[in-house]
């Protein structure tokens, strides 16, 4: 033990305060001595380390609080000096990190409009009634004659529109003497025997007066209100359909698209991402019949997004690109489907099932009658939309917009008389868009890298090495030293 304490004694810097009891040890030899002396040493070395990190720490200022021979009046100076640089540099880079959060994203407006070439917005056609069809599948499935209500069953059913009055008043479930030939399951049964395909829809298609194959370019595509037949839209069941190319610029001048369409359809403009849907703006719908022409003029502003946009969160930039899509009804994401399925998603939890003609869903999770007489009963809970804060009876969804949305409005309608049996639509371009908005990143990552590196520089006269630092003088370090004193301490032992 005593040639252990004398070679402690050569070989350290040792406080004076302690010779005393080394001495005392070693003429004593005893043992309660040797624990005192351990523990005041374990006391001194937890003290030097943090005066040793201090006095060589490269955070400006704290070397005059510990120095020897320092005023005290000099080391207070020093802590409140560097206790009001580490408020300052926490205050910097939190207005940095909120401004990161809420504020990477700017709108600008561009008009170098002279070079763009303008996409024509998304057609939708959709079949909204044909009763032609829907007695003759009647007379066949029920036989002719029959109970005629049955066809006004059908044709709620084929055209779904989120109700079914008339459906429930021929054949409710709470009816206590139903008729026997009540659809009562497998409610999609008809539509696909009832709606028109392609070229019983489309007469003729032009574009700039130059004609092309309809059924070639505008492709089938589910929605909740059946199924559809849209030109440039992104939803097609086709992952990859046929593209027509529909360009306006200063070279083509405003574009047209005329169509000659049989029977009564809906006329759906809106960006290639969107959806007919229940809940469509009435100003996106456009409800054609035989024997009357129209024409709507069109304005559009588009939006592009600059590349680094991508790569800043959909948090930050509230919007979503199409390709981001997290929905299981359709497989780009865009507004109208995202509330599609948010609707989906509500009408499963209120009524266990949903409607029949929903996209992407399985004849297991269909309504029966019961089911579409809960979504009846419920429609403004689960078909109307309504804001957050809105006290209203509606449907909460909290969707995104598209970060490709395009803005779309109608300058001027047209409608008159005509002898043919068919709707003859023509959709125009009102003028070339002279303004589209441009998403900017104005806070990325290094933006906020830089920030945070110059407010820590500035009043702490830190950098990353000087965090390094903490983590070695407090961790590294004394295990390091842990390790070498256990090699003295074995080795004195040993001797």
């Amino acid at each position: 033990m005593a040639y252990y304490i004398m070679s402690v004694v050569l070989t350290k810097r040792m406080n004076p305060n302690y010779v005393n009891i080394i001495l005392k040890m070693i003429s004593n030899n005893d043992d309660s001595d040797y624990f005192r002396y351990n523990e005041m040493i374990e006391k001194d070395r937890k003290e030097s380390v943090i005066k040793s990190y201090l006095l060589n720490s490269s955070f400006h200022g704290y070397r005059y609080v510990v120095e020897d021979g320092r005023h005290w009046t000099e080391r207070v100076f020093w802590i409140i000096c560097c206790t009001l640089g580490w408020i300052a540099a926490g205050l910097l880079v939190h207005s940095s990190w909120n401004d990161f959060q809420n504020n990477a994203i700017s709108f600008v407006v561009e008009t170098s409009y002279l070079d763009w070439d303008s996409k024509f917005p998304a057609v939708v056609v959709c079949e909204t009634d044909n009763q032609e069809d829907i007695a003759k599948v009647t007379d066949k499935v029920y036989g002719d004659p029959h109970d005629y209500n049955l066809d006004e069953m059908v044709n709620e059913l084929v055209y779904y529109k989120g109700l079914t009055f008339f459906t429930l008043q021929t054949c409710g479930p709470d009816l206590p003497h139903r008729n026997p030939q009540c659809l009562l399951q497998n409610l999609s049964f008809f539509s696909d025997k009832v709606r028109r395909p392609c070229n019983s829809i489309f007469q003729k298609c032009a574009w700039q007066n130059e004609e092309f194959d309809c059924c070639k370019y505008f492709r089938p595509m589910n929605t909740e209100l059946g199924k559809c037949f849209g030109i440039n839209s992104m939803q097609t069941i086709e992952r990859f359909p046929p593209k027509y190319k529909m360009v306006s610029n200063k070279n083509t001048g405003p574009g047209s698209l005329y169509m000659e369409l049989k029977g009564f359809s809906n006329v759906y403009t809106f960006g290639a991402e969107e959806v007919p849907s229940l809940t469509s703006l009435a100003s996106d719908i456009l409800q054609i019949a035989p024997h009357i022409g129209y024409q709507r003029f069109l304005a559009i502003k588009e939006i592009e997004n600059q590349p680094e946009v991508k790569y800043v969160s959909v948090e930050q930039r509230k919007c979503r690109f199409p390709e981001e899509s997290d929905l299981d009804v359709f497989r780009y994401y865009s507004y109208s489907a995202c509330c599609v399925q948010c609707r989906k998603e509500a009408q499963f939890k209120k009524c266990g099932c949903v409607h029949h003609l929903l996209p992407n869903t399985t004849s297991e999770t269909h309504c029966t009658l019961d089911g579409l007489q809960c979504l009846t009963l419920n429609f403004n809970e689960l078909s109307v939309l309504k804001a957050s804060w809105a006290n209203r009876t509606g449907l909460v969804c909290g969707c995104l917009p598209s970060c490709t949305e395009l803005e779309l409005s109608v300058t001027r309608d047209h409608k008159n008389g005509i002898v043919e049996d068919y709707a003859i639509v023509k959709l125009s371009l009102e003028r070339l868009p002279t303004e589209r908005f441009k998403r900017n990143v104005v806070r990325g990552k290094l933006d906020l890298v830089v920030s945070m590196g110059g407010a820590t520089s500035l009043f702490l006269g830190a950098s990353l090495l000087s965090f390094v630092e903490i983590f070695y003088y407090f961790i590294v370090r004394p295990l390091t030293d842990c390790k070498r004193r256990r090699r003295q301490k074995n080795k004195g032992i040993h001797k």
